[in-house]
C-alpha cells in the first residue's frame, strides 16, 4: 500500500537528507549541489513543498511542487522534480494528488521531467506543452 503525504516546514527539514539522497538521483545536471541547496532554501522557506511517497509505511521516494498562478486566473501545482524507488507508487497516489490540488482551486497540473515521462503521464490525461532546451553559457561558440 502507497502512499504521498506533503511536509511540513518542519517536517521537511526533518526528512531533508534522505530527500537529497532520493531526488539527487532524477537531476541531470553538472551542478546537482547548488540545483539542491536552493531548492532546500525554497523548500525550507515555504516557496515549495516536499512530498515524501511510502510504501508499505517505508520511504521510497520524494517530489517536490511549487504553486503559481498564471494570467491571474489559472492556478498550476508544477511537480518539477520527483526521484525514488518506485514510479508506481507515486501514480497510484495520483487521485489523492488531484483531490489536494482541487481543495486549492488549482486548475493545472504540470510535470517537468524527461521526455520518458510523456508516455507514461499520458494515460492519466497529460499532454506535451513545451520543450525546454538548456546549454551551459561558460562554453564558447563555434
Amino acid at each position: 500500500m502507497s502512499d504521498i503525504k506533503e511536509l511540513d516546514m518542519v517536517e521537511a527539514q526533518f526528512h531533508w537528507k534522505e530527500a537529497e539522497a532520493f531526488l539527487r538521483e532524477a537531476i541531470d545536471r553538472d551542478d546537482q549541489d547548488g540545483y539542491l541547496l536552493s531548492m532546500q532554501a525554497r523548500v525550507f522557506a515555504g516557496v515549495n513543498s516536499l512530498w515524501q511517497i511510502t510504501e508499505d509505511s517505508k520511504t521510497v521516494g520524494y517530489a517536490v511542487t511549487v504553486v503559481y498562478t498564471v494570467t491571474g486566473l489559472d492556478r498550476v501545482v508544477q511537480i518539477y522534480l520527483a526521484g525514488g524507488d518506485s514510479l508506481e507508487s507515486f501514480l497510484e497516489q495520483f487521485d489523492y494528488f488531484v483531490a489536494w490540488a482541487l481543495k486549492r482551486d488549482i486548475n493545472f497540473i504540470e510535470v517537468q521531467g524527461r521526455k520518458g515521462w510523456e508516455k507514461v503521464l499520458r494515460p492519466l490525461g497529460f499532454r506535451h506543452n513545451y520543450t525546454s532546451l538548456l546549454r551551459r553559457i561558460d562554453e564558447r561558440l563555434n
